[in-house]
């Protein structure tokens, strides 16, 4: 089966949660001659007391653009900011009462900077794939999440992901 990677915009990534891409309508809370500044531009109150940041680094190296586990938090959201690099995030929706992710629900969105990412509790996902040497986010989350709201399935079949413009 193939899988399309396809570009993330609010209004097809809304079943997994947030996407901020700085293109806001609104005017920024703060601006200078050197920058523009919008504020709570994602909800975060469901991490309550519990919030950590995080960083991840991705290596590009010899991984095949093929999926075949993801994984969920279903206690918490999790937001990928980017920082460097460009890649692929797949995703599947939180289904209630599932214990694996729906495989004809997958999407894969490019990852290049222009977007952060926050996923609700629930959503499937997986280490993003480096198409450049590497690829770096923060990312924020609970800080329990490692220890108690990790779950890992394989999925029913290998997809491969197939790159488009």
């Amino acid at each position: 089966m193939k899988l399309k990677v396809k570009h993330p915009s609010p209004e097809n990534f809304t079943k997994f949660g947030t996407i901020v891409v700085p293109s806001f309508k609104e005017s920024p809370a703060t601006l200078s001659e050197y920058h523009n500044y919008w504020h709570k531009v994602a909800d975060i109150s469901k991490l309550g007391d519990e919030g950590t940041v995080g960083y991840l680094e991705i290596e590009r190296k010899d991984r095949k653009l093929s999926l075949e586990k993801m994984e969920r938090h279903q206690e918490t959201l999790e937001a990928f900011i980017p920082m460097s690099g460009v890649g692929i995030f797949c995703l599947a929706p939180a289904i209630p009462d599932r214990n694996v992710p729906d495989i004809n629900s997958i999407e894969a969105f490019y990852i290049d900077g222009s977007s952060s990412f926050f996923l609700a509790p629930g959503v499937w996902h997986w280490l993003p794939f480096a198409l450049t040497p590497q690829i770096k986010f923060t990312l924020l989350l609970k800080k329990s999440t490692v220890e108690k709201d990790l779950e890992i399935v394989d999925l029913p079949q290998k997809l491969d992901i197939v790159l488009t413009n």
